[in-house]
Parts: C-alpha cells; structure tokens; sequence
C-alpha cells in the first residue's frame, strides 16, 4: 500500500508537469485552469484507488471476523461516496468554468451576471444527482424514491403554477434576452423603457413617466417590439405640391429632397420618388434612415430635414398642396358669394374652395 502511495505521488508529479508544459504553450488560460481542476481531481482519486486496493488485500483476513462483511461495506460506501464527492466538484467547476470563459470571450457581460446568479442552482442540482446515484449504488430501492419525488413535484407544482411560471419566463428573459434593461419596448399598446427584471415581474418607466408593473408571463405572452436593438431607424415620409407645380419643378423634386437630407448629418438618403397623383396634389415619398435606436435622435434629424424642405422650396417657389376642392359652373347661374359682372353668360365659373 506504501509502495502504490508512492507510485501514485511519482506519476502524479510527472503528470503534472507535463501537463502543464503542454497547456502553458496555448495563449488561453481557460486550459491552464481547466487542468489543474482535473489534476487536482485525479490525485485523489488516485490515492482513493490505492486505499481501496488495500482494502481489498485485508478483506480475506477480515471475512473470517463477525463484523467483516457490514464492515467491508460500510468502507467501500465510504469509498464510493468520496469518489461521488470529488466527481461532482470536478464537474460543477469545470462546467461553469467553460461557460464563464465563453461568455466572457463573446463579450456577454449580462449573461456571466445571470450565470453568477444561477451558479448555486446548477451546483444542487449536481449534487443530487450525485446523491441519487450513491443511494443506488447501496442497493437503495430507488423506485420508491422516484415515485415520492414525482408525486411531490406535482403537487409543488400545482400549488406553485403562478410563481414557477413567472420564474421559468424570468430565466427566459435572462438567457434568450428578448430585451436587456435601458432598451425601448412595445407591448400591447405600451411604450416603456425597461427599468428592472425581477423573479416574478418586472419593471418599466412608460414614456409619460408612469411605472408599469406586469408578470413575466403576461409580459412574454404578448408581442414585443424591441427598438433598443436599432441598427438604424428607418424613417418615411410623403409631400404633396400643388397641381400647379410646372413639370420641370417636378422634376427637380427628387433631387432637392436628396439634397436637404444629404445635409442633415447623420442622415442617410435611400430613395425618393414621385409615386401618385393624390385628390389635390401630387405625391413625393423619400426615405432616409438615422443610425442607432436613438428615438430622440431620430426626431431631431426628421424636425431639422422638415425645417430644411421648407427653406428650400421657398427658394425654389415650390408650393406645398392642402385640401382644396373646385366647383365647375354651366351656364350663367352665379352662386351668390361670386360678382356676376364681368363674366360670360356661356362660360363655366369656377370656384376655389378650402376643405
């Protein structure tokens, strides 16, 4: 038992130096932990096989005492249990230790908090496991085990449907990040900016300033529009001029339009062109886009364009068009509002009204 105590020691150091010679090339040092968890793992192991092994060697000379075989399996349960103990330490740090390392290499700073967070659950739940599977090892009847868990995992469940959903939808939030805190939503007729995400609900500032309070379930049951994560906002807009416009001013339009937007940094200009002859004008649509998800911004730069549009067709004598509706008069009737002098008994008359 002495001799296999120093092998192990002896293999454990070489091990371990080659090992770390090997991993110390890699720039990464997610490696060089990983394998000191692993080694630092195996050691013991190591020692515990030899224990057991020498175990083994006195369990003849003890079968011939009273008490050596409920001896024999107290000390191999003993065994077992360390082995289970030292197996689930060694998965749960590496677990959230790659994790941790990923998430930090992919820059998702939110995520690692919502790991720190969830780290005590993933560690229970490995350390049940690692229960469940000593129990079974001892011979313990596990059919009755499982029927009690399940019976109470329904009735836990019944009872706690609310909570449990609400929680299963915060872990959603956490991990699937429909929207993160700061960003602009929409959601069944609302406008809010989200404030906190809670356990069981969360928080958000509307753009009046009241505070809405909503369940995570109500919340994620309902179609949610996300403009924090604008790329660019795309902004459309329609002009009418008059009738009277001449067809070379007409044309100019398009042009004059890019124009003014081209001005107004950070505008982008897409597109502009005369898409229809509306009742009383004829119809311009253009198209510009701003960068980011700043709403504030966005109407900054549409009220500056507006602003410029205006100057810019009064230089040009360009009129914009508004609601207006003209009557054609046969014959001589004169609607009383209209002078009869000075007009043709056989000509139409025609009146300009503003609707």
């Amino acid at each position: 038992m002495a001799l296999g105590a120093f092998v192990v020691w002896l293999a454990s150091r070489l091990l371990k130096r080659w090992v770390m010679r090997l991993v110390g090339r890699t720039s990464s040092r997610t490696d060089d932990l990983l394998a000191s968890l692993v080694l630092s793992t195996i050691t013991p192991l190591a020692y515990l096989g030899v224990a057991v092994w020498g175990w083994q060697s006195l369990v003849s000379e003890l079968q011939a005492l009273a008490a050596g075989a409920w001896l024999d399996r107290v000390v191999e349960g003993a065994f077992q249990l360390v082995a289970i103990v030292l197996v689930v330490r060694l998965v749960n740090s590496s677990l959230l230790l790659l994790l941790d390392r990923s998430l930090r290499r992919f820059g998702k700073d939110r995520q690692i908090a919502t790991l720190q967070s969830l780290a005590p659950m993933i560690r229970t739940l490995f350390w049940l496991l690692g229960g469940l599977v000593f129990l079974q090892n001892q011979g313990v009847e596990m059919g009755a085990i499982y029927a009690s868990l399940a019976g109470a995992g329904i009735g836990i469940g019944l009872a706690l449907k609310g909570p449990v959903s609400n929680f299963i939808n915060y872990l959603t939030i956490l991990l699937d990040q429909p929207f993160e805190i700061g960003q602009v939503i929409q959601f069944g007729g609302h406008w809010a900016s989200v404030e906190r995400v809670g356990i069981r609900s969360s928080s958000l500032r509307s753009l009046d300033g009241e505070r809405i309070v909503i369940s995570n379930e109500d919340l994620l049951s309902q179609t949610i529009r996300n403009f924090g994560d604008l790329p660019r906002r795309r902004l459309v807009h329609h002009i009418g001029v008059e009738y009277q416009t001449s067809l070379e001013k007409v044309r100019r339009i398009p042009a004059l339009l890019q124009q003014v937007v081209e001005q107004v940094p950070p505008a982008e200009f897409d597109r502009c062109h005369f898409v229809r002859f509306a009742d009383s004008a004829l119809e311009f649509e253009f198209v510009y886009f701003v960068p980011g998800g700043d709403y504030v911004l966005a109407l900054n730069v549409q009220q500056e364009v507006n602003y410029q549009i205006m100057e810019k067709f009064l230089d040009e004598a360009i009129a914009f068009a508004y609601p207006t509706q003209t009557l054609f008069l046969e014959g001589g009737s004169t609607p009383p509002a209209m002078p009869s002098t000075g007009s043709s008994a056989n000509s139409p008359q025609v009146i300009s009204a503003k609707t």
